[in-house]
């Protein structure tokens, strides 16, 4: 008997025997995915606190309206800040980073304060750091970061905001001149805020000096109203994030002090004398380079999320027959629904591993090594993007792949979706970013032409370039695809050959058609953004290969270099043209990818509501009557029901007003 009372459901009991088919120890997997030992052990902490409390728990998530979500985003908000300071939690440690995880950030109205103090740590002098991040820390004021516009995003060069410096005062005037040039998007600038970082053009003496980064008081501490010259607002409702109170901001002779320009990179002197501090093309990239770090990550999170949902459910659906002589089997027995969503728990394994790693190599690059800010940037831009789509699109295939019940709010997937989904806009719109990498590709393909070495994630270039007029398939003979080294060479060979031929049509587009060099990249982005895309590719497969090598019990390194090997296989089946088209692979080559594949699925099989339960979603942070732990899918999906506000009466508002004179009157 459960605690409630009743015997456990038939779907409980079917959850519980696809558990006792594991053949790894799931404690050890849950702890390598979960960033090992002490890591675990501080996300269980955390969220064990943060799930008890009554407010942070989120248990009406699928009822509120725009206003409740942000009221709620609010109280939320004051609980959490409350919360961190009776926990004492240092800022930046392990538990507090787990903290805002279990609280989960997106949720909140104050969100964006993360990316202010930042920003201000990476881009700030140390006087301007200790005196505005502390503040920031404490939550004495709420920051936000306010770079995108009404008319430009992530091209910093065509951003209209001015910074005018007025040495007589020694402050600085912004103005927003135009329409387009208002900021909207930024979350938590609409009515949370009270500073921002204003990205901005600066202009001293009637010159441009580039773009550069103000922080900006925005409303009053005490009555919250806008400051004089000021005007801010909320845009409306968005498909998600309505928590996070984007916002839009005007701004008319707005005075700031000098000092608040941020002047880690470059200063403004008191009598207008302008310095660039720093040998780095971008720094202002810095803030842009880190979240996109971090969204390759999260975007696994969320794709889990929605695989974890989607296979529980699948395990304890029974519908239809595949031995006439059997009763209904389960979903997940039918080969096409595996085909559906195991590639899915192997692609979220991938963006994990491959997340973590990019991570780490933000940390260790240097701003002011410009070759070294420019690789990072381009990774983390195709990373970035590919990531944004796949996940989104797989959340999607999840949805589907729960029928009909998927369709409801209470399945969860429609919430993780709409949160999901922004992140193929913002911090860079996929074709935006896939050309950008692209032009970093054909700057790497010029340097090795001219003779320099090519190192770090570009350094298969130097390889493949030297054989790239040989368009020959690469499998060796005896060789099968269902080999981690022979995929990698796979992938880097391909990749190549795209730059290459990307190089090849820009070369041409410059020297044959005379074009200028933004006209050729204008003609040749379509090979740009396949060659970035391909890069992408083989930067997720490369870096997720090298998961074979963790330190695991055989069985759990088995189990995920499976999973690798099925990703590999479905990333060359859904972009069959790229290894066609370079002739890296042949015909023959992708119908053998697709029968491993199926090999793949019927040895995952066994194993992949294990799997997802290494994931370690609480029940309370799915918020899926679908995807519970125990399985008990039906009657959660029939409490969920009772709770809908508009069954609180048994004659809804409005039926005896409009409908019932409707009904006894005559035609």
């Amino acid at each position: 008997m459960d605690e409630v009372g009743k015997a456990p459901s038939h779907q409980s009991h079917l959850l519980a025997q696809e558990r006792k088919r594991r053949s790894f120890d799931l404690e050890e997997l849950t702890i390598f995915l979960n960033g090992g030992a002490d890591s675990y052990k501080a996300k269980n902490e955390m969220e064990a606190i943060v799930l008890k409390d009554p407010i942070l728990r989120q248990d009406d998530l699928h009822f509120l309206s725009h206003e409740e979500e942000y009221r709620f985003s609010l109280q939320r908000s004051k609980r959490a800040i409350e919360l961190l300071r009776e926990l004492k939690l240092e800022w930046g440690s392990a538990k507090a980073n787990k903290f805002w995880q279990a609280v989960d950030t997106e949720l909140l109205a104050i969100g964006l304060t993360m990316v202010f103090i930042h920003t201000i740590l990476s881009q700030g002098t140390k006087e301007q750091v200790d005196f505005w991040v502390p503040l920031a820390k404490d939550f004495r004021i709420i920051g936000c970061y306010a770079q995108t516009e009404l008319g430009h995003g992530s091209f910093l060069r065509g951003l209209e905001t001015r910074a005018e410096y007025d040495q007589t005062t020694q402050e600085f005037i912004l103005n927003t001149p135009t329409l387009t040039s208002m900021k909207w998007w930024p979350g938590s600038l609409g009515k949370t805020a009270t500073h921002a970082l204003v990205i901005a053009r600066l202009y001293m003496a009637g010159r441009e000096r580039g773009i550069h980064m103000f922080i900006m008081q925005l409303r009053d501490m005490e009555t919250h109203q806008p400051l004089p010259g000021i005007t801010v607002g909320n845009i409306g409702p968005r498909v998600g994030y309505n928590p996070n109170d984007n916002g839009f901001l005007g701004l008319k002779n707005v005075r700031i002090p000098r000092m608040h320009m941020l002047m880690r990179f470059a200063e403004v002197t008191p009598d207008g004398r302008y310095a660039s501090l720093t040998r780095a093309a971008k720094p202002s990239y810095g803030t842009m380079v880190w979240i996109r770090a971090g969204l390759v990550t999260s975007r696994a999170v969320k794709l889990s999320k929605a695989v974890t949902i989607a296979i529980r459910y699948s395990a304890v659906r029974q519908q239809g027959h595949i031995d006439d002589k059997a009763g209904e089997v389960a979903v997940l027995d039918y080969v096409s629904q595996q085909h559906l969503l195991f590639p899915l728990l192997a692609t979220s394994l991938a963006y994990l591993h491959v997340g973590r790693w990019l991570y780490a190599e933000y940390v260790r690059y240097r701003p002011d090594n410009a070759m070294q800010a420019a690789e990072m940037h381009a990774n983390s831009s195709t990373l970035k993007a590919l990531s944004a789509y796949v996940a989104t699109k797989g959340i999607e295939t999840c949805r589907r792949a729960c029928g009909g019940h998927g369709y409801s709010r209470f399945s969860g997937l429609p919430h993780i979706y709409k949160y999901a989904t922004a992140a193929e806009t913002y911090e860079g719109e996929a074709m935006v970013l896939h050309l950008q990498t692209g032009r970093f590709l054909m700057k790497a393909l010029r340097l090795f032409k001219s003779g320099q070495t090519l190192t770090g994630t570009i350094k298969y270039l130097s390889h493949w370039l030297t054989v790239v007029s040989d368009t020959s398939p690469i499998v060796p003979a005896g060789k099968s695809l269902a080999d981690l080294f022979v995929l990698s060479n796979v992938f880097e060979c391909a990749a190549a050959r795209l730059i290459a031929l990307a190089g090849r049509k820009l070369e041409h587009f410059l020297e044959q058609d005379g074009l200028s060099k933004e006209q050729a990249m204008n003609r040749a982005a379509p090979w740009l953004v396949r060659a970035s895309e391909a890069h992408g590719e083989a930067l997720f497969l490369v870096r997720f290969a090298s998961i074979g090598d963790a330190k695991l019990s055989r069985p759990a390194r088995e189990m995920l270099k499976g999973c690798a090997l099925l990703y590999g296989l479905w990333r060359i089946e859904e972009n069959t043209m790229f290894f066609m088209e370079t002739g890296t692979l042949t015909p023959g080559n992708i119908q053998s990818a697709r029968e491993h594949i199926s090999e793949l699925l019927a040895l995952l099989r066994p194993d992949v509501v294990s799997l997802v339960d290494a994931f370690d979603h609480p029940d309370e942070v799915l918020h899926s009557a679908l995807g519970a732990y125990d399985g008990d899918v039906y009657k959660r999906m029939y409490d969920y029901a009772k709770r809908e506000p508009l069954n609180k009466t048994e004659v809804a508002d409005g039926i005896h007003e409009y409908l019932k004179p409707l009904m006894k009157s005559k035609v």
